[in-house]
């Protein structure tokens, strides 16, 4: 069990495949006439006009068709370089580079994985992980290396942007909630996941509180007993003037968030009325509110925690358009999304 949960964590944490695709698209621009692979063929004819993809795209066939171009990126890198490596001696298919023992070490404390094991135990995943993310730098760089030479000619173009439409409703803003850009978080106040990402939320709304609005939802998972009382309590402490201060002491808290412990966080932040707070948490008075930011955080494809909606904000309206990104991000990816919206404006 631990085995196959770290490999998965491991994986989920590496940006190396979002390097591949982004450097060969980069890499590829120049596209000969004839182009073998389109993003947006002819599906169909109705009435006896044409049906293209763009026609019936929706965010299931748009992750497939992104999944295809991955997957034949890959496989036409594989396949040009297994065939170069007999004709042309700069391309080798083994890197120099060896994982040590040094590199097992720091990347086991840097990722802090102390709660899944001890070193000894997990040392064979991580080896193997970084033995993975080394081949694929070379090969990588190996057939930049080929499309540089003029070897190889990539007829692949990724599928265009796909937007999601959804809506702030009822959500916290905080930055310029006049921005037309926004980076909306769907979390659960348990899930050690989005606790660890808020220094990363906090860095980005220091770099951009006068360009993004930033915007918070609730997505209390089953399985986190109290977290769904926890996000009732930060709207009862939101309606006195409050959400920030108790939303720090939640995440700073996740392991003692029974009725008790949140009618206490409310007396420490100083609420105007402890006993309206009270009231408002046994009643339940924001259940609705919380049902309804899961039901449009699932609408959007969140399925787990933290999950984020970025994208293109009309402040009047409250629409949104864009993407969802999934866990908790570093923050150069949060940047290089953010910049992407925002060079739109």
């Amino acid at each position: 069990m631990i085995t196959a949960k770290l490999f998965k964590y491991l994986i989920s944490i590496s940006l190396i495949i979002t390097v591949y695709f982004t450097a060969i698209t980069q890499t590829s621009r120049a596209v000969p006439a004839g182009t073998v692979f389109h993003p947006n063929p002819v599906i169909g004819l109705v009435d006896g006009k044409p049906v293209t993809f763009e026609d019936v795209r929706n965010k299931k066939a748009n992750d497939l068709s992104l999944q295809l171009y991955q997957h034949l990126s890959v496989q036409l890198m594989e396949y040009a370089l297994e065939k170069l490596a007999v004709k042309h001696k700069e391309i080798i298919l083994t890197p120099e580079r060896k994982v040590t023992l040094k590199d097992i070490i720091a990347f086991y404390e840097q990722k802090n994985l102390q709660e899944r094991g001890t070193l000894e135990q997990i040392r064979p995943q991580i080896k193997q992980f970084l033995e993975q993310q080394i081949m694929s730098q070379h090969m990588l760089n190996q057939f930049s290396l080929a499309l540089k030479k003029g070897w190889v000619i990539s007829n692949l173009e990724a599928p265009s942007d796909f937007l999601l439409k959804g809506n702030i409703k009822t959500g916290y803003l905080r930055g310029n909630k006049k921005a037309s850009v926004i980076l909306l978080e769907y979390s659960d106040y348990q899930c050690p996941f989005c606790g660890r990402v808020q220094s990363t939320i906090n860095k980005l709304l220091e770099k951009y509180k006068d360009r993004v609005a930033f915007g918070y939802r609730h997505f209390p998972l089953a399985f986190h007993k109290e977290a769904d009382e926890a996000a009732i309590a930060s709207e009862c402490a939101r309606e006195q003037g409050k959400f920030e201060e108790i939303h720090r002491i939640l995440y700073s808290r996740q392991k003692a968030q029974d009725k008790e412990n949140l009618k206490n966080y409310a007396r420490e932040i100083k609420v105007k009325s402890p006993v309206k707070f009270d009231e408002c948490l046994d009643n339940e008075k924001y259940r609705g509110l919380v049902d309804q930011d899961m039901k449009d955080g699932a609408n959007l494809g969140i399925t787990g925690t933290p999950g984020f909606f970025v994208g293109l904000f009309n402040p009047k309206s409250g629409e949104i358009q864009g993407e969802v990104l999934s866990g908790a991000q570093p923050y150069d990816a949060f940047q290089q999304v953010l910049e992407k919206y925002l060079s739109q404006n």
